[in-house]
C-alpha cells in the first residue's frame, strides 16, 4: 500500500505544481497586453493628480514635494530622468507622449512629466506581491497537507480491493472454483472484478467439461481395451491349425477394437475443439447454403445403406453467413445419427424465414423421450436401448453439432417428428453475428 499512495500523491502533487507554475507563465504571457492595460487605468488617476502638482514646480522642488507625498503612499514614489529609465522599444513612443508604461524595471510603472526630462516612477515591488507570495506559500502547505487525506483514503480502499481479487485468485488456483471477487459498484477495480468474475466462471465450467469428458472416455475405452486383453490371451493360447484361424479371428477383433478406439479419439479430439468458445463469428463469409446442402446430402446417401435421406428444401437458393466445413460437420453429425436411428427414411428440411435459417433433420425411429431431450446432447449420453452402443457411434456426435451450432450463434432443439421418430432443428441467424431464441422443442 506504501507504494501506491507515494505514486498516486506524487503524481497528484506533480500534477497540481505544474499547473501554477508552468502553465502560469504561459497564460500570463498571453494576457499581457491585458494585464498592463488594466494596471495603467488603476494607476491613471494617481499619476494625473502628481502630475498636476510636480509638472510646475523645478527639480529641486519635486524632489522636495515627492519627499513630502510619500509616506502617504505605500509603494515607492521617485524622479528619474529619462535618460536613467528603460523602457521597452514598443513603449518608447508612448512613453515620450507622456502616457504610462511600464519599465523593464520590475513591477515599476513611469511617466513623462509634461515635456520635461524628468519622469515619475511608481511602485517596485508594490506591496501586495509579499502579501501574494505568502498566500501562494500558506496556499501550498494546505495543499500537501489536505491532498494527503483524499489521496490516503483512496489508497486503502484499492489496496484492499487489489487484495480481494489475489486473494481470490489465490483461492481459485488452489482449487476453490467457486471463488468470486465481490467489490462495491463504485469501486475502481469494479471492471477488473467482473472481468475476472466472468474468466473464472469460463474457466470453472471448462475444467468441469474436462473432467467429465475425461471420466467419459476413460469408460468408454475400458470395454474395447478389455476385450483386446482377452483377445490377445485367448490369440496366445491357439496353436494348432484349427486354433491359428481361430487366432486370427481374434486378431481381426483386435483390430476391430482398435479401430473403435482411434474411432473414439477422433471425436473426442472434434469435441475438444469446439469445447472453448471461439471469438464472435464476425468473420464467417457468406455461402449459398440450398446447393451446399444438397451437396452435403448425396454424399451421405452413399454410407447410407438400406435407409433414404430425403432433402426438401422450400427455396431454390439461399445466401447465409456461415462456416461450410464445421457446419457442415453439424449437419452430418444429424444425418447420421438418424440413419442410425431410423427405420427406413431420413428427411433433411430447408426453411428461410425474415432473420433466421432453419434446418430440420427428421427420422422415424423411434424418437427421444421427453424428459431425456436436454440430456442428449451431453457427451458420450445414449438415451435407451435401441439409441444404444450397438448401433454405433460414442455419444459425441449430437454434443459436437450443438458445440458447433453454438459458435455459429445459432440454437439446436429436440422435438417428435411427423415421420414418427425424433426432429432434430437448427436455428441460424442469418448475419451470423446475431442470436436466435431457444426453439421450443414441444410436440
Amino acid at each position: 500500500m506504501k507504494r501506491i499512495f507515494i505514486t498516486v500523491y506524487i503524481l497528484l502533487l506533480g500534477t497540481l505544481f505544474f499547473i501554477p507554475f508552468s502553465i502560469g507563465p504561459i497564460v500570463e504571457a498571453l494576457f499581457q497586453d491585458e494585464m498592463l492595460k488594466t494596471e495603467r487605468e488603476f494607476a491613471r488617476g494617481t499619476f494625473s493628480l502628481l502630475a498636476q502638482r510636480l509638472i510646475p514646480l523645478s527639480p529641486e522642488d519635486r524632489s522636495k514635494e515627492l519627499a513630502d507625498l510619500q509616506p502617504r503612499f505605500g509603494y515607492p514614489l521617485s524622479l528619474k530622468y529619462l535618460a536613467d529609465i528603460r523602457v521597452a522599444e514598443n513603449f518608447q513612443r508612448e512613453f515620450l507622449m507622456g502616457l504610462i508604461v511600464e519599465a523593464e524595471q520590475a513591477d515599476t510603472l513611469v511617466m513623462r512629466l509634461g515635456q520635461s526630462d524628468q519622469a515619475l516612477a511608481m511602485g517596485g515591488p508594490w506591496p501586495d506581491k509579499e502579501l501574494n507570495t505568502k498566500v501562494t506559500v500558506l496556499f501550498m502547505m494546505l495543499l500537501v497537507v489536505f491532498l494527503t487525506l483524499p489521496a490516503l483514503a483512496w489508497s486503502i480502499f484499492l489496496v484492499r480491493d487489489m487484495r480481494k481479487v489475489q486473494g481470490t485468485a489465490a483461492r481459485f488456483a488452489a482449487g476453490d472454483h467457486d471463488a468470486r471477487v465481490k467489490v462495491s459498484r463504485i469501486s475502481s477495480m469494479t471492471r477488473i472484478a467482473d472481468a475476472f468474475n466472468a474468466m473464472a466462471g469460463k474457466t470453472q465450467k471448462l475444467i468441469a467439461s474436462q473432467k467429465d469428458l475425461a471420466n467419459a472416455v476413460s469408460h468408454e475405452i475400458r470395454t474395447p481395451l478389455a476385450r483386446i486383453k482377452f483377445s490377445l490371451e485367448m490369440a496366445g493360447d491357439m496353436n494348432t491349425g484349427t486354433a491359428a484361424h481361430g487366432g486370427m479371428d481374434y486378431m481381426d477383433e483386435i483390430r476391430t477394437d482398435v479401430e473403435e478406439i482411434e474411432g473414439l479419439v477422433d471425436e473426442m479430439l472434434t469435441y475438444a475443439r469446439f469445447e472453448r468458445e471461439p471469438e464472435a463469428t464476425g468473420r464467417l463469409a457468406n455461402h449459398e447454403m440450398v446447393s451446399w446442402l444438397e451437396n452435403l446430402v448425396a454424399r451421405e446417401r452413399k454410407t447410407a445403406v438400406g435407409r433414404e435421406i430425403i432433402f426438401s428444401p422450400e427455396t431454390d437458393h439461399f445466401i447465409g453467413r456461415f462456416e461450410p466445413v464445421y457446419l457442415g460437420w453439424a449437419v452430418r453429425n444429424l444425418l447420421r445419427n438418424g440413419v442410425r436411428h431410423s427405420a427406413g427414411t431420413v428427411r433433411l428440411r430447408f426453411v428461410s424465414r425474415p432473420d433466421v435459417a432453419i434446418i430440420h433433420v427428421d427420422d422415424d425411429g423411434p424418437g427421444i423421450p421427453r424428459a431425456l431431450r436436454h440430456k442428449v446432447f451431453l457427451p458420450f449420453f445414449r438415451p435407451d436401448k435401441s439409441r444404444c452402443r450397438t448401433s454405433g457411434g460414442y455419444g459425441l456426435g449430437l454434443a459436437i453439432a450443438k458445440r458447433i451450432i453454438n459458435w455459429h450463434n445459432g440454437r439446436i432443439s429436440i422435438k417428435k417428428s411427423d415421420l414418427g421418430g425424433a426432429r432434430f432443428t437448427l436455428i441460424l441467424p442469418l448475419g451470423g453475428d446475431g442470436t436466435v431464441q431457444e426453439a421450443s422443442d414441444c410436440d
